[in-house]
């Protein structure tokens, strides 16, 4: 819709820096993708019977923009999806499994030590996890490299400054000893005990 002379000045004051010798050295070259594109010059007066009509289509520009989307999404750590659409697809995922644990434990007469818990890890894709840091269930922090989150025998993983916590004393339920209770079940724990978890 534009005139061919400005898309060319656009073009020569935007495209060296994706595809030019003076380009950054952090941004990867498109210099194959230019090359092809700067031949709509050719085709200016006759777009919608070159070999570029296609991507001038409707079509083009909603899967453009659809792709932005997605890479700004990835950027941020979130889902390009709907959130709605991601939960029920991790809930579709998780319950088989968590239909049978339950059987399995109804069957033995056992329950879940926690009525929030998974008594068991729902294995999900990669596009389906968003946020690899970690929130201690003790103190609602999340974990840092000072403060890394550390497992007890019994499973159950807490932050380090919490586990210290629990092994002064600070929590009821510790004794002289240095062993000290888990705070979501009765096993028993110390500081020599918890392992260091990496997300």
């Amino acid at each position: 819709q534009g005139s061919a002379s400005k898309a060319l000045a656009y073009a020569r004051e935007w495209f060296p820096r994706f595809g030019g010798a003076s380009r950054p050295e952090a941004v990867p070259s498109q210099l194959d993708e230019i090359e092809h594109l700067m031949g709509i010059f050719i085709y200016a007066r006759r777009l919608n019977e070159s070999p570029y009509a296609m991507l001038f289509t409707e079509r083009r520009w909603e899967d453009g923009a659809h792709a932005f989307a997605s890479a700004f999404c990835t950027l941020l750590g979130l889902s390009s999806a709907s959130p709605l659409s991601v939960t029920i697809g991790a809930g579709a995922r998780a319950l088989p499994i968590v239909c049978k644990v339950s059987g399995l434990l109804r069957d033995k007469k056992v329950e879940w030590s926690q009525q929030n818990e998974l008594a068991v890890e729902v294995p999900l894709p990669d596009d389906m996890r968003f946020h690899s840091v970690f929130a201690c269930p003790v103190s609602k922090e999340q974990a840092t490299a000072e403060n890394p989150p550390m497992m007890m025998p019994c499973g159950h993983v807490v932050c380090k400054a919490s586990l210290d916590k629990l092994a002064r004393g600070v929590r009821p339920g510790a004794v002289a000893s240095g062993r000290f209770k888990c705070p979501y079940c009765p096993g028993m724990s110390s500081l020599t005990d918890a392992k260091r978890v990496y997300f």
